[in-house]
Formats: structure tokens, C-alpha cells, sequence
């Protein structure tokens, strides 16, 4: 059964949506999660192994070391593969038609140059923004955080990705912020949870390190693990319902202009 409404919706009416859509969801897209938690993890697993053991300022080090960034650059591209696969699992879960992991992951790689480019777009226009104040920081934040969903289910390309999402959201900034707010809030109470219960259990581990640094790389890889199983359908779900629920907006001013345009005609 469909979960795509078919009406503009409220705050509570988005956020009713994003929780059906991961309850639908969380139980069927964990193989994906799972996968991203591995592609996010080389940047990770090479400080570890490199410069662990030296401490944060192996750390500070690493910052300069061309491998290490080139590594950080890699594990971006197939964890934006691989998040552009749960958004499409999870989109076809919400209005109601059959696709398999593969399927997703497969149509994900058709769209990975543009959805990386958006990104790093994405990236530089938020540092742009933070330069020159917070305000237009967190403006920019919340107006662009639909470009993945553009890239995806509506074949844009990075910039008109970008430009689209402002589009659709610029009308209902404060309703989104709202939204992304909650979600935040959400995930932050998951988030300490798991990090609380992930920094008592590592050191019990018994694993052999003496380091703590090496214990902090290792419980950030446990919260990453977790995180991605728990929170990163949630996180999909939430964008998905926002995007859905901003176009029948966005459509439906549309056509309340055409018939205003008629009638005075």
C-alpha cells in the first residue's frame, strides 16, 4: 500500500508520514545501511592503522597527508552511491511499487556523477555561506536540503538540482525548518544513546589497546555502524516526506496561478 500522500500536509501530517515511511522501511533497507557504514569507514580504518597509535596529533598530521584525503574522497563517492540507493528503496516502498536492493543501488550508479557533483556543491555552498555569517549558513542549509531527492526521482542534473530545491522550499522555509528541526532533535536523543551505550561497552571489549585514541576511532566506527542501521532510514524517509509534500504544494500553487490567469482572461 501506497504511503505517498495525495494532499498538502501539516508539520505533524509530514512528520506522520516520515514515521510511517521508516517503520515501513527499517526492517527491509538494513543491507544498504549496513553497506554504508563499510563505505564510510576507510578514512577511519586508515588513521587508525597509520596513525592511531601517535593520537590527535597523528590526527592533525593526517590533515596534510594527500592519502589520507584522496581515501576521504573515494569513501564519499560510494557512500553517495550507496545513499542514493536507500533513497530509492525507500521511495519505491512509499508509493507502493516492487524494487530490489539491487535494483536501487544499479539505478543509484546511473545517477552517481551528478548526485557527487551536487554534493561537493552542496559542501561549497554551505562554507560559502558560513564565511560570510551563520544566518545565511543554516538559510542555505535547510533551502537545499532536497537536491538529493531532485538528483534522484526527477533526473536533475547537480545545479538544477540546487536552484530546484530553493525553489520548492523557499515558500515554506520556516515549515521545513520546523520539520528538520524535529528530525534533528530525534536523531540527537538516538545519537546519545547509542554513543553512551557504545563508550561503556568498547573498553570491556578487552581488544588490547592501551591508547585511548585508538578507543575513540573504534567506539566512532560502533556509533557509525549503529547510526547508519537506525537513524539513516529515518533520515531518508523524513527528506523523502518533505519533498513529496513541498511538490504538492509547489503543484498546486501552480495551478491556483493557471486558473487565476484564466479568470482574469
Amino acid at each position: 500500500m501506497a504511503i505517498q500522500p495525495t494532499h498538502p500536509q501539516g508539520i505533524g501530517g509530514v512528520l506522520d508520514t516520515t514515521f510511517q515511511l521508516y517503520k515501513a522501511s527499517v526492517a527491509v533497507v538494513w543491507p544498504i545501511c549496513l553497506l554504508q557504514s563499510v563505505a564510510g569507514s576507510p578514512p577511519s580504518i586508515y588513521m587508525l592503522l597509520v596513525g592511531g597509535g601517535a593520537g590527535p596529533e597523528a590526527m592533525a598530521a593526517m590533515m596534510t597527508n594527500p592519502i589520507y584525503w584522496l581515501i576521504n574522497l573515494v569513501s564519499l563517492v560510494a557512500a553517495m552511491w550507496v545513499i542514493g540507493g536507500l533513497y530509492l528503496k525507500e521511495y519505491s516502498i512509499g508509493i507502493g511499487q516492487e524494487q530490489s536492493i539491487g535494483a536501487a543501488l544499479g539505478g543509484s550508479a546511473k545517477r552517481l556523477v551528478p548526485l557527487v557533483l551536487m554534493v561537493l556543491l552542496f559542501i561549497l555552498a554551505l562554507a560559502v555561506g558560513l564565511v560570510l555569517l551563520i544566518i545565511p549558513f543554516f538559510i542555505l542549509t535547510v533551502s537545499l536540503m532536497l537536491s538529493t531527492s531532485l538528483v534522484l526521482f526527477e533526473n536533475k542534473g547537480p545545479v538544477e538540482a540546487l536552484t530546484g530545491s530553493h525553489k520548492l522550499v523557499w515558500g515554506n522555509w520556516w515549515r521545513t525548518a520546523a520539520v528538520l528541526t524535529v528530525g534533528f532533535i530525534i536523531v540527537m536523543v538516538i545519537y546519545f544513546a547509542v554513543a553512551l551505550v557504545v563508550g561503556v561497552v568498547t573498553p570491556l571489549l578487552g581488544l588490547g589497546f592501551d591508547n585511548l585514541f585508538v578507543y575513540s576511532l573504534l567506539g566512532g566506527m560502533l556509533v557509525g555502524v549503529f547510526m547508519n542501521l537506525l537513524v539513516a532510514p529515518f533520515g531518508a524517509a523524513m527528506l523523502i516526506a518533505l519533498y513529496w509534500d513541498l511538490k504538492l504544494r509547489r503543484e498546486g500553487g501552480d495551478l491556483a496561478a493557471r486558473v487565476g490567469a484564466l479568470n482574469a482572461a
